[in-house]
């Protein structure tokens, strides 16, 4: 049988042999650390953007594959949709209340640029 040894780190919590050495980072289009301090934000702003937009992208995708799957399953032996209509409907008011708030962000920089 292995045994582990604890002997600590050097802030006093014990170590452990399960515990990984790295430590989360999230995804970044564009790294923000490596960003000159001025643009931190804009390139912070430009990380979400594009996550939202490309996010909104794949689900009206999603949504009109799905409507072309309830549609055909209307009229033959096709496999039934994915979503149902509240589903469907509640996906839609998530998309546009994101797109809203992304347009409001953009409205802010560019008046911010040009203000």
């Amino acid at each position: 049988m292995a045994t582990a040894s604890n002997t600590g780190t050097d802030d006093g919590r014990p170590s452990s042999p399960f515990r990984a050495t790295a430590q989360f980072k999230p995804f970044e289009w564009v790294q923000v650390d490596k960003v000159d301090a001025a643009q931190r934000h804009r390139a912070a702003f430009l990380n979400d953007a594009r996550d939202v937009v490309q996010g909104a992208q794949t689900l009206v995708q999603l949504l009109g594959w799905d409507e072309d799957r309830r549609d055909a399953a209307v009229s033959n032996a096709d496999p039934a949709p994915l979503l149902d209509a509240p589903q469907r409907e509640s996906l839609w008011r998530l998309l546009a209340a994101s797109l809203n708030l992304l347009h409001g962000q953009i409205e802010a920089q560019c008046e911010a640029l040009t203000g």
